[in-house]
């Protein structure tokens, strides 16, 4: 879970990371009274959960809090990437004389988190990562081993820090690491970090990511966010506790995958075949008859689908269990587009004979290439006189 950037602050905050004198506001009065509070001229941004606000517009400095008012007007309620803006951060605007990056994230290739810092921070950091990668600091984090301040110092000084600031910049990227681990994060960081007029060091903004399986250490949060911006469909799945995301919007091939590699081999297998996938659900193990219904149901619910796979492994899962759960769905629903089932395990005899009884087109030793061989070749024909297919 990405948390808000207000949230976020006032997390470094509690971990001795400066931040900006700030105030939320739901109103356009409670605005211009956060404008009036901090006294100066101030900057509203929108809170949400996606990144890019200053390119999306969401974003607005004030001079005054009549003019803060005005512009909490038109941010709120907003629609900015399917979500409505709630919420405003007031914040003080800063005197920047400078702009760094500052950072923590898991490195899938080391298998371990590492400090990112930059000397040139802000909106841009990415084309610089690319451009001039040689700007860009990076140190390992060893997870059984505590983080000395001494080692935040020898970082920070690489980004150009010395003396006083030096102090204040290690004990910033000391307390980052802290919040990092703390809060099971996937992701922190601060972008930018600036050095203002006055030569002090502040966030001037805040990302911290969540791991959501942490949710059970971290009650506090506010994991129920997580919901809101769900579509009804990810709802669904989401409540019957299945792995769901819904693709490409011109997608219509359906992916049940028995397992998350799986599922995404078999959407890569689609798009080889010319197809593209609608959605990604991952069965997982344990599934009941009951449940592998359910996950039909979900994808056949997707926009747009015009063809289903299901590869399906019976591994934990049991392939009789699964496939009276397909044949349930086929009972219960009139299904007009192919189903194609490729499925191998324990009980598949059963389940084979079961899947043939409806007429289900199987892939019993074969591969998910002549799965998804097949399943085109069966949306290809049934679309033939209608709008073409892949």
């Amino acid at each position: 879970m990405l948390l808000y950037e207000i949230e976020g602050k006032a997390i470094f905050k509690s971990y001795g990371i400066p931040i900006p004198r700030g105030e939320k506001a739901t109103t356009p009065e409670e605005a211009k009274e956060a404008a009036e509070k901090i006294g100066s001229e101030v900057v509203l941004k929108a809170q949400i959960s996606s990144g890019g606000r200053g390119k999306a517009g969401v974003v607005k400095f004030a001079k005054t809090p009549d003019e803060a008012k005005a512009l909490a007007e038109q941010l709120l309620g907003k629609e900015v990437k399917g979500e409505t803006v709630k919420l405003l951060l007031v914040e003080e605007k800063i005197n920047i004389a400078k702009e760094l990056y500052l950072g923590i994230t898991l490195d899938p290739e080391l298998q371990k988190p590492v400090i990112i810092g930059c000397a040139e921070g802000g909106m841009d950091i990415e084309e610089v990562a690319e451009k001039h990668p040689e700007k860009i600091v990076k140190q390992p984090l060893e997870v059984l081993k505590p983080f000395k301040i001494h080692q935040a110092n020898d970082f920070m000084r690489q980004l150009g820090f010395h003396g006083k600031q030096l102090v204040q910049a290690g004990k910033i990227l000391y307390g980052l690491v802290r919040v990092y681990f703390d809060y099971d994060a996937t992701t922190v960081e601060i972008n930018p970090l600036v050095i203002t007029g006055d030569n002090e060091i502040i966030a001037a903004d805040s990302k911290l990511v969540v791991d959501d399986s942490s949710s059970y250490r971290h009650p506090d949060l506010p994991w129920e966010r997580l919901n809101e911006n769900l579509k009804p469909l990810e709802k669904e799945a989401k409540e019957a506790g299945f792995p769901f995301v819904l693709l490409e919007n011109n997608g219509y091939i359906g992916i049940i995958g028995g397992g998350a590699g799986v599922g995404l081999a078999t959407m890569d297998t689609i798009y080889h075949h010319g197809g593209i996938p609608a959605n990604f659900l991952d069965t997982g193990g344990g599934v009941t008859r009951e449940r592998m219904a359910k996950a039909l149901e979900v994808v056949l619910k997707t926009p747009g689908v015009k063809g289903v796979i299901a590869n399906l492994f019976g591994g934990i899962n049991n392939c009789a269990i699964m496939a009276q759960g397909i044949v349930d769905v086929l009972e219960k629903h009139k299904v007009d587009i192919p189903i194609v089932v490729k499925m191998r395990g324990h009980h598949q005899e059963e389940g084979w004979k079961l899947l043939e009884k409806y007429n289900v087109p199987l892939i019993k030793y074969g591969s998910t290439d002549e799965a998804a061989e097949l399943l085109m070749k069966l949306v290809r024909e049934r679309s033939a006189g209608n709008v073409s297919v892949g």
